[in-house]
């Protein structure tokens, strides 16, 4: 099941990230389907799991969004670190925003624990690197990268 599953991700991946006239938000939204299916297999989700588990990873991912963003809009001006007004400021923002992320961490554990186990909680975390791996390296195949 698990191979099937990523073959296939893999197979329908690259047209997903095809650029389209649509909105850039309906793209998003095939990702994130794709995304779905790809961390309730790695985490091998029941479906009485994957009805309790997914509004709190949704609202979990909708924080950690709001504080990327936040932080991303104060900078947004400055594309690079040498056009920062007070690059100082900028390290405590950035240190911040990342004890904001590992605070979110630790809040989200007892709620995910709740509705998962410990070692599916492990393969959450796992599976958000490998799925953003996978993505970045199927960007960089569009592009001509390696």
């Amino acid at each position: 099941m698990q191979l099937k599953l990523f073959l296939i991700t893999i197979i329908l991946l690259p047209f997903l990230l095809v650029p389209t006239t649509h909105a850039q938000v309906r793209g998003g939204e095939r990702i994130h389907a794709i995304k779905v299916g790809f961390i309730t297999d790695r985490l091998n989700l029941s479906s009485e799991q994957a009805t309790q588990f997914w509004p709190v990873y949704n609202q979990y991912e909708n924080d950690k969004t709001a504080a990327r963003r936040a932080f991303h809009q104060k900078y947004q001006q400055a594309k690079t670190t040498d056009k920062l007004n007070d690059p100082e400021q900028f390290i405590d923002d950035n240190l911040d925003y990342q004890q904001q992320l590992l605070d979110l961490n630790k809040s989200y554990k007892a709620a995910f624990l709740k509705v998962i186990s410990a070692q599916q909680l492990a393969r959450l975390y796992e599976a958000e690197r490998d799925f953003k791996k996978m993505l970045l390296q199927q960007l960089r195949n569009r592009r001509g990268g390696h």
